[in-house]
């Protein structure tokens, strides 16, 4: 166990086929960006439609609920996150688990190429993932973070924000 109480052995199951992973992965990829380019619209086409989501001791049940907590951010912040090890499992179900290292570095300020902001470290994270393949590809069905490591003040919600 690591000191966030997470098995680094990852989920158990059977080997996800290297298609279905370049999907999950090329997902994840969606759901960052969506995120870092404020195309909330996008995670539609990122998560299923009675998606559970819990982070930082708030939990939304639903993708529409989900979608709105991200819009009602006020304030400018710039973002980018990444994944890195990310561990898949199929489950006998058809469903796949995972596991993933998240990061996000974040700034209160809008930026541009021309005048990039100063960069902070906002929170490191174990994903914790379960995805459903559908007739339109793999999508989210649950996302519960756990944070690893965190600076609060550069959270969603600091500097004025909502």
């Amino acid at each position: 166990m690591t000191g966030s109480g997470t098995s680094t052995r990852g989920p158990e199951g059977r080997p996800v086929p290297p298609a279905a992973r370049a999907e999950i992965e090329d997902l994840n990829a969606r759901f960052a960006w969506a995120l870092d380019l404020h195309d909330f619209d996008a995670l539609t086409d990122v998560f299923i439609a009675d998606a559970h989501y819990a982070s930082l001791g708030r939990e939304f049940h639903g993708r529409d609920e989900l979608i709105a907590s991200f819009r009602s951010r006020g304030g400018a912040r710039t973002t980018r996150h990444g994944l890195g090890n990310l561990l898949l499992a199929g489950r006998p179900d058809g469903t796949v688990t995972g596991l993933g290292s998240w990061h996000t570095f974040a700034a209160h300020v809008e930026t541009s190429p021309d005048e990039p902001a100063p960069v902070g470290l906002y929170m490191v994270a174990d994903f914790h993932d379960r995805y459903v393949e559908t007739a339109a590809g793999w999508r989210i069905a649950e996302r519960i973070i756990v944070p690893v490591l965190r600076e609060a003040g550069l959270g969603p919600g600091a500097a004025g924000q909502n």
